[in-house]
């Protein structure tokens, strides 16, 4: 069991982190994946001490955040080396945060019930209304468009809810997940279809 001070001493941690981000993986996002993946943990009977420190630290060795550590998770087992989480439990926790990224873990199941928690608190936050605000923050601060229709290959937000978002809600994990994930869903789609509305004059 991982002792409830390890994942008090995680929140000061990725607030530090993560200070000053305005891409939408900022330590906001970090919490509100903590929050969702405890619940669906609760929902799911899955180890709610490793969901919540694997949630936590799911983003310290993100590849677009930290190049250097993504693949060994340095910053992730600096943290719980530091405090003295035993192994079997480290290892719990670092499997989850390998399966979360959609990009390198797609068409791939979790291969436990905590990563599949962890991994659909994540993506959940990537719709919804939530999600919405997230993919307009991370264009911006990377200086895409917002949406170009002359050109299919383009770099945009609004391409990357085909390329991504649209797709979440059928990836969910748990059953937990697929409940919070349809009323989302159906959020951003009716986003995006007032958004193409407007584009072209229609409304």
């Amino acid at each position: 069991m991982i002792d409830r001070h390890v994942i008090e001493d995680a929140r000061p941690y990725v607030s530090d982190f993560f200070a000053g981000d305005a891409s939408g993986h900022d330590a906001w996002h970090t919490m509100r994946v903590y929050n969702l993946a405890v619940r669906l943990a609760r929902e799911e009977g899955a180890r709610e001490d490793v969901v919540a420190l694997a949630a936590l630290l799911h983003d310290v060795d993100d590849a677009k955040l930290s190049p250097d550590t993504a693949e060994d998770l340095g910053n992730a087992r600096a943290f719980m080396c530091q405090h003295e989480v035993v192994d079997d439990d480290a290892q719990a926790v670092l499997s989850a945060i390998r399966e979360v990224s959609f990009s390198k873990n797609r068409g791939t199941d979790p291969t436990s019930r905590e990563s599949a928690c962890v991994r659909d608190a994540d993506r959940l936050d990537a719709i919804g209304a939530i999600g919405v605000a997230r993919a307009f923050a991370y264009g911006g601060s990377h200086g895409r468009a917002l949406h170009d229709p002359t050109n299919a290959d383009a770099t945009t937000t609004i391409q990357h809810f085909y390329d991504k978002l649209l797709l979440l809600e059928d990836m969910m994990a748990t059953d937990a997940g697929r409940r919070v994930a349809h009323r989302r869903d159906a959020y951003l789609r009716g986003f995006l279809e007032e958004f193409l509305a407007e584009w072209d004059g229609e409304r």
